[in-house]
């Protein structure tokens, strides 16, 4: 008996190690099958036809057949557009803190004239066409008539006097013969109250009210209200008045988001994966813990179409797979979410913007809020 013990504790100790050798190769195998797969398609071959595609992200301007692309305006904040009946194209840019450039394009593309107010962004709102200075109670009306001077507006019920059945018949006049009305909300000021017996001093409430800022052929009016104007004016008209974008519109079927009119003349071709890397990313604040993303590096190399000639267009971006945040997809695949960065918070490449339209001799076009190109 104590023979057979040992000698099955001889085979257990020579067969133990076999064991333990099997389990690492096992898994080293399963470790090295998925790093096999975490880098998949790296540095994608790039077939031929795209090799001479020109990169965007160091030419100003590109040229194809009888086109050229060029940088026209690149700022610290989104670019807002418009285009008026006239078919002018009115761009309005931030390029620091308190300068505001609005700059006119013809059918040709070219500028034509330009309107450039300092004061902080905030106190502007640009509303159909009209640029509103909120703090000196002013609009100009260039981009409509040309005029540089700015016009005070009129101002209807400033003490709010009127009585509730005057105003909501004013509200209705308003929704119903204005090309366009800015809601905006202030607080009234608050007066001194005498102090009650005993000497302590009365508090009054603070109390907002509503101003109406509305628009009858090149004149602008401003009324006065403590009315709920949400049934005719509710947040969702303000919204979509002040997107002033031809690249894009609001997605009501996500949460309302701004997205890239999609373009036939935007052709997506292929993305060239060429150097993965995981990064940390810190948990966003808070307790939130860290986590890793993996991301390729890359080229979007894409065709814009404008007229009878194709602009070869190459840029380099980051792509996550894991997550498809980005519109961009080839054969009716999104590609993932690409970005411009590998840190917190990561600037999504939505798509490529792309407008022109039949009274137009050029077409714009971006790949980034903050510029816009010019393509004719």
């Amino acid at each position: 008996m104590l023979l057979f013990n040992q000698a099955n504790s001889t085979f257990e100790m020579k067969i133990l190690p076999i064991v333990i050798t099997i389990i690492i190769i096992a898994l080293l195998f399963f470790l090295g099958v998925k790093f096999l797969k975490s880098i998949e398609k790296i540095n994608d071959k790039l077939p031929a036809k795209f090799y001479h595609y020109q990169s965007i992200d160091s030419l100003e301007t590109i040229k194809s057949g009888g086109i050229q692309l060029k940088q026209l305006i690149t700022a610290q904040e989104e670019i807002q557009s418009i285009i008026t009946k006239d078919n002018n194209v009115i761009l309005y840019s931030i390029s620091d803190k308190d300068t505001n450039t609005f700059i006119k394009l013809n059918g040709d593309g070219d500028v034509v004239d330009s309107l450039v107010i300092t004061c902080r962004p905030y106190n502007l709102a640009f509303v159909n066409g009209f640029i509103i200075d909120k703090k000196n109670n002013e609009y100009y009306n260039w981009s409509l008539t040309g005029k540089k001077t700015p016009i005070k507006i009129e101002v209807q019920n400033a003490n709010l006097s009127w009585d509730v059945e005057n105003e909501k018949k004013e509200i209705k006049m308003i929704a119903k013969e204005s090309s366009a009305v800015y809601v905006d909300f202030k607080e009234e000021e608050l007066k001194p109250q005498p102090k009650i017996s005993g000497g302590l001093q009365t508090t009054q409430a603070m109390k907002m009210y509503t101003v109406l800022t509305y628009f009858t052929n090149d004149k602008c009016i401003q009324f006065s209200t403590r009315q709920d104007v949400s049934e005719y004016f509710p947040y969702s008209y303000t919204e979509e008045l002040l997107l002033n974008s031809l690249f894009k519109h609001i997605d009501t079927t996500a949460h309302r988001q701004k997205k890239f009119i999609k373009s036939a003349n935007v052709n997506y071709k292929f993305f060239q994966r060429i150097k993965y890397e995981k990064v940390r990313f810190s948990g966003g604040g808070g307790n939130a813990p860290a986590f890793d993303v993996e991301l390729y590096h890359g080229n979007l190399f894409t065709d814009v179409v404008f007229k009878r000639d194709t602009l070869q267009l190459k840029e380099f971006m980051y792509q996550d797979k894991s997550w498809r945040q980005s519109e961009i997809t080839i054969d009716g695949v999104k590609l993932g979410t690409l970005t411009k960065n590998k840190a917190q918070p990561p600037i999504i490449i939505d798509g490529y913007g792309f407008y022109t339209n039949p009274q137009l001799n050029y077409a714009l076009f971006t790949n980034d809020d903050k510029k816009v190109y010019v393509i004719k």
